[in-house]
């Protein structure tokens, strides 16, 4: 059999192949994992006593906001992450402009308000229960997005896992932000963010030590 034959019959099957179905998966999976999280939240915590006008306050739209940009983003540069060679860490600072904005409205906050009244608009009522509900909400997105991890090819283990937590807190601001009361921008900046690191650094640590595949 010439060179050229074996080519021709091996590639004769040959079909493209689809590298969107991992992406379409994963914005799925995220879309599903937010609403079984939200519904954990209202059934768990329930919904805080004025939703129903506060949704439309300026405050739970920049919690909404927050959680949005920061989940979309991070989902971005997991779907990277799990095709070698697109070097998605290249992006990682763009996750850091939905923070800096949030922390400049808060110090803008802070600057326009007597120093008494500081510590009450950074802690709230609430802050210990933000920093334990976004992390433990956060579980359930971080599992299904490790599971998706298993589809692809991680070549960076932490990077995978710090891109699958911050989608994962992401998702769970939104979902929290259903039943947390506290409204200022320095408590959001201060303990939603937090939050959301810790997230960050649990989904790089958990990865990376996972067994390989």
């Amino acid at each position: 059999m010439q060179t050229d034959d074996l080519i021709s019959l091996m590639t004769a099957g040959h079909r493209p192949v689809d590298t969107g179905w991992l992406r379409r998966v994963t914005w799925l999976c995220a879309l599903a994992a937010l609403a079984f999280t939200a519904l954990l939240v209202l059934l768990v915590l329930g919904a805080r006593r004025d939703l129903a006008v506060a949704w439309l306050t300026v405050p739970v739209i920049a919690k909404v906001l927050l959680g949005a940009s920061v989940a979309g983003i991070a989902l971005s540069l997991f779907q990277r992450s799990l095709r070698p060679g697109l070097r998605p860490r290249r992006f990682l600072p763009l996750v850091a402009l939905p923070i800096v904005a949030v922390v400049g409205w808060a110090a803008l906050t802070l600057l326009r308000a007597p120093v008494e009244q500081w510590g009450m608009l950074i802690f709230g009522s609430y802050w210990r229960a933000c920093l334990i509900a976004i992390p433990l909400y956060a579980l359930l997105p971080l599992a299904i997005l490790f599971g998706l991890a298993r589809r692809g090819a991680p070549v960076d283990g932490t990077l995978t896992g710090a891109c699958a937590g911050l989608a994962s807190a992401g998702l769970a601001t939104i979902a929290y932000s259903l039943h947390c009361p506290d409204d200022t921008a320095p408590f959001l900046a201060t303990w939603y963010t937090l939050a959301i690191a810790a997230v960050t650094a649990i989904g790089a640590v958990t990865f990376a030590r996972l067994p390989r595949w």
